[in-house]
């Protein structure tokens, strides 16, 4: 569930209410009366709590929803468990959206205490610290950095210059150089009648101990869960990460990969410099990608993988090696 740090919740709702608010279509013996509190995600929605469902890949873990309500189509609403309360709707990620927008109107922080600072705090000239953030002691933040409502960093911090905090929270021992953005909106869009609509990014960025992210790279907050660094990660200059995507601990990430959304990246990866990895996609524990690959697919643990798209990487030199052969003959 978002985090009420960062996010101020409208609400409850009924279920009648919402039906209301999204023209979606209640399934009989439905209790229209059934309080829905907030938003969530399939894996964390409790009772009182509305979730989505409209990808069967994920067709498992809905069956295991304890979410008390759910938007889904009619086609998929078959998989529920009993007494989840199901909501028909031609478009869910559309319905879901308009949905998350009545809980969360708005993207005012709630009101908070004033910033507190460890021991030993370091703040640069033009740096900015915002209501309810807290940082730990020894930490240092530069020039003209902000550091956004309710932000936990860490003790023994190095947050470099122009670098922008929100919706996260930061380890102990963690070096952001400068420029560096965590905390951003996901990109994240439903086509309506009445043009792009926009999806509410109500997660968190959570970067774990001992993390350092090289300069002008983003790291964007989840849509509904949370974006996640593992502990002891590097992560080079000018480096893409999506919402929801889950990143294990002591990876090397290089210059300009671009990670899309919900990806899950295992321990010990490394990914090599202008890779781009498509969306939804798993990278087992201690896999390689050579640089300038194209992933489409999923990478089992331990396999080295290059190209465009990405396959073994004996196979991509089996296949240049032959290219070449061919062009020779040719001459």
């Amino acid at each position: 569930m978002p985090d009420p740090r960062f996010f101020r919740r409208a609400g409850p709702f009924s279920i009648a209410d919402i039906a209301q608010r999204t023209g979606v279509e209640i399934t009989p013996g439905a209790d229209m009366h059934l309080a829905i509190s907030d938003v969530g995600t399939i894996d964390d929605a409790g009772p009182t709590d509305i979730t989505a469902f409209y990808d069967r890949r994920y067709v498992i873990a809905f069956a295991g929803t304890r979410a008390g309500a759910c938007v889904t189509t009619e086609a998929l609403a078959a998989h529920a468990p009993s007494g989840c309360a199901i909501v028909i709707a031609a478009d869910p990620r559309a319905a879901f959206a308009e949905i998350c927008h009545a809980f969360y109107p708005d993207d005012s922080p709630p009101v908070a205490a004033e910033p507190v600072f460890g021991h030993g705090v370091e703040i640069g000239s033009g740096a900015f610290i915002d209501t309810g953030a807290v940082i730990g002691a020894n930490t240092r933040i530069g020039a003209n950095a902000v550091i956004g409502a309710g932000v936990v960093v860490g003790d023994n911090c190095r947050i470099g210059a122009n670098v922008t905090l929100s919706h996260c929270l930061i380890g102990d021992r963690v070096v952001l150089h400068p420029g560096v953005q965590v905390g951003q909106d996901g990109f994240g869009f439903v086509p309506t009648r009445q043009g792009l609509r926009k999806i509410p990014q109500l997660g968190r960025v959570i970067i774990e101990n001992d993390v350092e992210v090289g300069a002008n790279s983003c790291i964007d907050r989840g849509a509904a869960g949370d974006t996640v660094v593992g502990a002891g990660t590097k992560i080079d200059n000018l480096v893409q990460i999506a919402h929801n995507v889950r990143i294990g601990p002591n990876c090397v990430i290089v210059a300009q990969v671009g990670i899309a959304g919900s990806c899950t990246i295992g321990a010990g990866v490394l990914i090599g410099g202008q890779t781009a990895v498509s969306d939804h996609l798993t990278v087992g524990d201690g896999a390689q990608i050579a640089g300038k690959s194209g992933l489409m697919r999923d990478v089992a643990a331990g396999e080295v993988v290059m190209g465009y798209p990405a396959k073994p990487i004996r196979q991509f030199w089996r296949e240049i090696a032959g290219l070449s052969r061919l062009t020779r003959r040719d001459k």
